[in-house]
């Protein structure tokens, strides 16, 4: 195991110097760059190529990982991670269970009749269909954003960009999970209504309902990845998967982080090499 390399980007992860102290103390050989110093195609200079290396940092920098030959690089399967992909699995596990999978264009094209399908009097949530961040989620009042010039504008997006739109919910907290594949790796409590909070959940009633999802799906987007759960009126939901390289850790148990990283990156490099 001690075969697995790390590669880590600087002055991103929130516990960075924990989370470096930790690939030590597991006997991990790490490096760290920073994006605009990055090229795929002289990533040899870092770990030779063909190495079972393992990312953690941005999704920019993540995309180029993915252009090296190192195994698995990282995870963060773009295609797998789009809503439009992972909610026909969890559909009905999520926060946003109706909703609609449309262009900006089409948004503002029906924008009353989606209005009325979620007796709205003008407030939806929207946000991109890619993980990759193109533009922050949120809710936005289609009344005043009634015209794809100023949503566009807002958005900082063009008129094929394909987004989710959902009715609009109030959520009181948010937790992340690491997984591994369908097994609950580690999770933190990281949101009270608006205010940061840091809390390592170990077992007990939110680990107990992630799994039981998870085992009822019975699919995963790839070896890690991340799971958001969130409060909303009393209940429990799915709010949105994510990748595990360049996810916040939050209060989640580094130690178990490393741990499942190391393992899925080996066992994927040795699938590939046996």
């Amino acid at each position: 195991m001690k075969k697995v390399n790390w590669l880590i980007e600087k002055n991103i992860i929130d516990a960075e110097e924990q989370f470096l102290e930790e690939l030590r103390r597991q006997g991990y050989i790490y490096k760290e760059t920073k994006y605009l110093h990055f090229r795929p195609q002289e990533a040899n200079k870092y770990f030779p190529d063909h190495d079972c290396v393992l990312f953690r940092g941005t999704l920019n920098l993540g995309r180029d990982i993915l252009k090296t030959s190192w195994i698995p690089g990282a995870y963060m399967d773009e295609r797998n991670l789009r809503c439009s992909t992972y909610y026909t699995y969890f559909g009905q596990y999520l926060l946003n269970n109706k909703y609609f999978i449309l262009s900006l264009g089409e948004l503002i094209r029906r924008r009353e009749e989606i209005l009325e399908y979620f007796k709205s009097k003008g407030e939806l949530f929207v946000r991109p269909d890619s993980n990759m961040k193109s533009f922050r989620a949120g809710v936005f009042n289609l009344n005043v954003l009634n015209t794809m010039q100023s949503l566009g504008s807002e958005l900082r997006r063009d008129e094929t960009t394909l987004v989710l739109v959902s009715g609009k919910r109030i959520i009181t907290r948010e937790w992340r999970f690491f997984v591994y594949k369908n097994q609950v790796i580690t999770g933190s409590l990281y949101l009270v209504e608006e205010e940061r909070v840091d809390e390592t959940i170990k077992g007990g009633d939110l680990e107990d309902y992630l799994s039981e999802v998870l085992k009822q799906v019975n699919w995963y987007p790839e070896s890690l990845y991340t799971v958001d759960i969130c409060e909303s009126e009393g209940e429990l939901y799915v709010l949105e998967l994510g990748s595990f390289s360049c996810a916040g850790e939050y209060g989640c148990d580094l130690s178990l982080i490393v741990e499942a990283g190391a393992k899925a990156a080996w066992e994927d490099y040795e699938a590939v090499n046996c």
